[in-house]
């Protein structure tokens, strides 16, 4: 099976259904967790910090920072549960056991996952968006398309998350992607800071992560800054999705013994 035509399988929804209905069990504690987190970054840095300083273009830090902290929302939402979440329900909890003996195939197994991640990615973001709104950062009708980027977000950063958490053998190393992946991504994505003094080299890195492609979408459409090659970052995200949904296939389906 293709890994980019199971995104549209039955069983990868039923899949997403399964993770939904365990969801409503803690769904208050994991949103308070998913957006009091950021908040609390955007209150300190943005109002804090960005009393002292401002950036030219944006005026204030926090107008600047304000639309990149939905891309942060997006990544630590997906990243977390698809790596954390994803190696208890194949390891702990017997989840994925039980779903390739019913039968469903490992790669639709994935792939509902990453619609998961997607779908929570989309939740958080907006309600961050409606709280940013809230300050008067919000200056543009086009924002009401940020849940969609959310969605894409979640989905391009649970697939390697996905993909380490088949890899590891115990949950501690799930510590070394965090640590060494996903926080030097969010330093060199352009939400605390502008990117034009970085070296070209660092530029290089940060062209490559999908973080930093998000996080000017985000800035564009909170902006009302949109131009064509906002469209050029949105298909750059579909891009690296597409030839990202091939990387755990292996493990995958090693994994889970199909």
């Amino acid at each position: 099976m293709n890994p980019v035509a199971a995104f549209f399988r039955p069983n990868t929804w039923r899949v997403f259904q399964r993770n939904f209905y365990a969801w409503q069990k803690y769904a208050w504690s994991s949103v308070a967790i998913n957006i009091v987190e950021p908040f609390a970054y955007f209150l300190a840095l943005g109002f804090g910090l960005g009393a002292y300083f401002k950036v030219t273009g944006y005026g204030s830090l926090v107008q600047f920072m304000a639309p990149g902290f939905l891309g942060l929302t997006a990544l630590n939402t997906a990243t977390f549960d698809a790596a954390w979440g994803c190696f208890e329900r194949r390891v702990f909890n017997g989840v994925y056991e039980s779903m390739v003996t019913a039968p469903v195939d490992p790669l639709e197994i994935a792939a509902g996952e990453y619609l998961w991640q997607a779908f929570r990615a989309a939740l958080y973001g907006s309600l961050f968006l409606a709280v940013i709104a809230g300050f008067g950062l919000v200056h543009s009708y086009w924002a009401l398309l940020c849940p969609l980027v959310l969605a894409l977000t979640g989905i391009v950063c649970a697939i390697p998350a996905l993909f380490v958490s088949f890899v590891v053998n115990t949950q501690e190393h799930l510590f070394y992607y965090f640590s060494f992946v996903a926080t030097p991504t969010v330093m060199i994505s352009g939400i605390f800071f502008p990117l034009d003094k970085f070296p070209h080299w660092a530029l290089a890195i940060a062209w490559m992560t999908p973080l930093y492609h998000a996080v000017i979408v985000f800035r564009a459409l909170a902006m009302g800054t949109v131009s064509p090659q906002t469209g050029l970052e949105v298909l750059w995200l579909v891009a690296a999705i597409v030839v990202l949904a091939f990387l755990p296939v292996r493990s995958v389906r090693s994994r889970l013994g199909n």
